[in-house]
């Protein structure tokens, strides 16, 4: 069923017959949507409305159309500037191409004529291994930094020693070497290649050996002819032979302060078909200093027990008969050894630090019965006197010797005692003073009678000048 518009504007329903007398419809269009109150029900589902039964219409507002768009004035003309001079954008874009391509070929040429780092192989005298750098110093300014394993070394007129954390090894040894420049300077890692065709070593290691010495080491492809100081050198299957240098006089006894023991020997090496090659193997160590100022070298007593004690460098690691001691700041140590039977025990005592290597000392202590019977078999030896000991000190160095006499002056340092000793045993004539070295803590005073049994030491100059023997005893007999 549709809907129609009457020509009176009255709304009727096709197919029905109007009713005369029915009030007129309101001028309300149907079938045009008016902003805001279009219909709500669906398409197709029109609502029947009669006068009999619709509810009073509403009055909806007129809503006028908008007005005419307004009309803008015309334009002006353009206005045309004229170029008057300048550089197209064009032109400045080609040359800023040309810089960059011109910046760029220079930068790779200066990249690429870098000069090279050359590297030179040695061994110093302690034994480690070394590079020694060189580089064109404008490439390698000074301040120039290489580095390898997190070992660094500064560039100086193009040079640089650059230690080894690891040993060279005889054929190619390959390095990642890392150079860092200043400033703008090139950084980059350089693959080093060094070969090594033999090598001849001094290592100091077995200066801690039971026996010291110092061990000239050979590597050479097998079949080479080594000398070292002029002695032939066997090799094994691998081309590995050693030369050693006893150096146990070096490091053995007391010393009062640390040596220096150097070495320097000519080796010559002769490869397969290759020509004659020499050199120079060279070796420096220092030896820690060490002394036993308690028993002392050679000592006679009637305990069970002895003490050792004496002074090292400070820092250091003492054993004694290989078991640990503690060590004072100051270097000073002590300790207790028994002596469970009668007879010599040889005791060893050893010290080094890390950069000192050992010195050992051995001290003899024999267990008696008492000392009164040491006494007599000591001179069973025929012991020289005072007078004897006076006409060569220097030849008489470790002869046994006796001294007898009055105590004119003692004193104790570091558990030994120091005793100024008016001998009346060997002395011929006038005062014969010698002093005497106790090694352990004596309570002596001015006048008291000794007999000291001991080696004669050195000669001792006194405050006032005057030069005695030195004795150091091994033991000391009191009158009871």
């Amino acid at each position: 069923m549709g809907l129609a518009i009457s020509p009176n504007d009255e709304r009727v329903e096709t197919g029905q017959t109007a009713q005369p007398n029915a009030p007129p419809l309101r001028r309300t269009f149907v079938g045009v949507a008016v902003p805001g109150i279009a219909p709500t029900a669906p398409t197709g589902s029109a609502r029947r409305v009669d006068s009999a039964s619709a509810s009073p219409a509403r009055t909806v507002p007129y809503v006028p159309p908008p007005g005419p768009l307004p009309e803008m004035p015309v334009p002006h003309a353009p206005r045309i500037v004229r170029r008057v001079g300048g550089v197209p954008l064009a032109a400045v874009g080609l040359v800023a191409a040309a810089l960059v391509v011109v910046g760029g070929l220079t930068l790779a040429l200066l990249w690429k004529s870098a000069a090279p780092i050359t590297a030179q192989p040695r061994t110093t005298p302690e034994g480690q291994d070394v590079l020694s750098l060189h580089c064109d110093p404008k490439s390698c300014k000074d301040g120039t930094v290489a580095s390898l394993d997190g070992i660094r070394a500064t560039f100086t007129s193009g040079e640089a020693q650059l230690a080894l954390s690891r040993s060279l090894r005889v054929g190619q040894n390959i390095f990642a070497l890392v150079v860092d420049r200043p400033g703008m300077g090139r950084d980059e890692t350089l693959r080093l290649v060094v070969p090594v065709g033999y090598r001849v070593r001094a290592d100091v290691a077995t200066m801690s050996d039971p026996r010291p010495r110092i061990t000239i080491r050979v590597e050479a492809p097998p079949g080479s002819d080594v000398r070292i100081d002029d002695r032939p050198i066997v090799l094994d299957t691998n081309g590995a032979g050693a030369y050693s240098v006893d150096e146990a006089a070096a490091a053995e006894g007391p010393a009062d302060e640390s040596r220096v023991v150097s070495l320097d020997v000519p080796y010559t090496v002769v490869q397969k078909g290759g020509v004659a090659e020499k050199g120079t193997a060279s070796a420096r160590v220092a030896i820690a200093p060490l002394r036993v100022d308690s028993p002392g070298a050679r000592a006679v007593v009637e305990d069970d027990h002895a003490l050792i004690a004496g002074r090292a460098a400070k820092g250091s690691t003492v054993t004694v008969d290989g078991a640990n001691v503690a060590v004072g700041p100051e270097g000073t140590f002590e300790t207790m050894v028994p002596l469970p039977t009668l007879g010599e025990r040889v005791i060893e005592v050893r010290a080094n630090t890390p950069t000192l290597t050992q010195r050992t000392v051995h001290a003899s202590v024999t267990r008696v019965v008492n000392l009164a019977e040491a006494a007599k078999q000591f001179e069973l030896q025929q012991p020289i006197g005072y007078d004897a000991a006076m006409s060569d000190v220097a030849a008489r160095t470790g002869q046994p010797i006796v001294v007898r006499g009055r105590v004119l002056d003692a004193r104790s340092s570091g558990h030994r005692t120091l005793v100024l000793v008016d001998d009346k045993r060997g002395c011929s004539k006038g005062s014969c003073l010698a002093r005497v070295i106790v090694g352990r803590d004596m309570a002596l005073a001015h006048g008291d009678l000794l007999t000291a049994y001991g080696t004669v030491a050195r000669a001792f100059t006194t405050s006032a000048g005057q030069t005695v023997p030195e004795i150091e005893a091994q033991f000391v007999v009191r009158p009871k």
